[in-house]
């Protein structure tokens, strides 16, 4: 950068904005947020718009090779949802006195800065849908009008005050509507629907886990069980022994292969169909892409059991009904802890049975700040998961969900054990065998 560009830059009072911001405690421990926000402030400010793409910035901020391919590798998706998440943080707690606060709108990475609801200096690249690329549109600098007679300063206060009025009495117009329609669309207050509602708010993202149908693949040919930390790291792929006739690289390569099943498909498809969802906050998201602060701040749904799922792994040390494989990965268990009078300490399925019984499990717990609400959809077999999912979009569940609010409203914590028959995959009619719900 030249000297000159330097001392414009260091002058500018939105690059001090960027400065003070990176300063916080929500960027100070965080290496990759800060560059994030200044490599594209910075570039911003010195009219270098074409360099604001995900591209660049994996390359400069990541350390991401040259030529590296952004489809593959989502690291600037996932921190750019993390910088928005802190810069909301930062001018609502510690910046909140801020005169020009920053903004990077979803579906792009160009930053705004927005004083009074009106953006500062507008001589870079605007906000587009999409991602900016190279040679995009500019906005023009705006220039000095000319000092207003007094003439034109009150036709233009008469015009600014009849704007004003025209909004309001449209906007108090909406209102009436909305209010008065608002009957019609809200849904009945069924136990399914005061439920559902639980997981999801205008406040609070809910997110949506598929499982990762290909780690199971992984664990069936080499035997080996994932646990979550090595899930995250990517180190399970390592010092695998695989069954005589297939390689370690094919093993690894149809582990790595982003599979998920028909019935978390369906699942997904059903839950975004619920009349209580928040659409703009409704987000689905693979195993191999969630991240802790996600399971801090949203409300969670998790599909599949820890063979598929290892994020349930974080949940389920402190239910009763706890998946484990006893010998390999692909002979799961679950395990009755604290078996109540007629119960079974384990529950398995048993190939010799024509019925070929399988159990799933559905449990709601707190998320890892306490703030929010995780639901587990789990079963021990992809028809075990089936049959939990089946209950609880039947009228058969509204038994069960009309006990699990306190006398407050307030959802209370519960897990419940059903068990269904496998025949060809499917899961017909299943019921409950057992249930635990907390008491407060």
């Amino acid at each position: 950068m030249a000297a000159k560009d330097r001392v414009s830059l260091e002058e500018d009072p939105r690059w001090q904005v960027a400065r003070r911001l990176v300063a916080s405690k929500g960027f100070a421990k965080s290496r990759f947020l800060t560059s994030f926000i200044l490599y594209i402030c910075e570039k911003h400010l010195l009219d270098q718009g074409d360099e604001i793409n995900e591209q660049q910035i994996g390359e400069h901020v990541f350390e991401r090779p040259q030529g590296y391919n952004p489809g593959d590798d989502n690291i600037v998706r996932n921190y750019a949802r993390l910088l928005r998440q802190r810069l909301d943080e930062y001018f609502t707690g510690d910046g909140i006195d801020e005169k020009i606060r920053i903004v990077v709108p979803r579906g792009g990475y160009v930053p705004l800065f927005v004083e009074e609801g009106t953006m500062v200096g507008e001589s870079k690249p605007g906000y587009s849908a999409v991602e900016p690329q190279p040679h995009g549109p500019y906005l023009q600098e705006d220039k000095e009008p000319f000092p207003a007679s007094p003439n034109t300063s009150m036709t233009a206060a008469r015009s600014s005050w009849a704007l004003k009025s025209l909004c309001a009495v449209l906007f108090l117009a909406l209102l009436f509507v909305l209010v008065r329609d608002a009957h019609l669309v809200k849904p009945p207050q069924t136990a399914t629907n005061r439920f559902w509602s639980v997981f999801f708010s205008p406040t609070r993202d809910t997110l949506v886990v598929p499982a990762d149908s290909g780690l199971a693949i992984y664990q069936d040919f080499s035997g080996k069980h994932t646990h979550l930390a090595d899930y995250v790291a990517g180190e399970y792929h390592k010092d695998i022994s695989v069954p005589a006739g297939i390689t370690p690289e094919i093993v690894n390569e149809l582990g790595s292969r982003r599979y998920t099943s028909v019935v978390d498909l369906h699942l997904v498809l059903s839950i975004s169909q619920l009349p209580s969802v928040v659409r703009n906050r409704f987000k689905v998201r693979y195993a191999r892409e969630v991240t802790l602060d996600d399971l801090k701040q949203s409300n969670v749904i998790l599909l599949g059991s820890l063979d598929s799922n290892p994020w349930a792994e974080l949940f389920q040390k402190d239910l009763n009904f706890q998946f484990e494989w006893p010998q390999k990965a692909n002979n799961v268990v679950i395990h009755n802890l604290h078996p109540l009078p007629g119960e079974k300490p384990y529950y398995e399925t048993n190939q010799t049975d024509p019925s070929r019984s399988t159990f799933g499990v559905i449990a709601v717990a707190p998320n890892l700040d306490g703030t929010g609400h995780v639901l587990l959809v789990e079963g021990i077999n992809m028809a075990g998961t089936e049959a939990a999912a089946d209950y609880l979009f039947s009228d058969a569940s509204a038994a069960l969900l009309n006990q699990v609010f306190d006398t407050k409203g307030n959802v209370l914590p519960f897990e419940v054990l059903l068990e269904t028959s496998n025949i060809g995959a499917n899961a017909p009619r299943p019921v409950i065998i057992s249930q635990r719900i907390a008491r407060r």
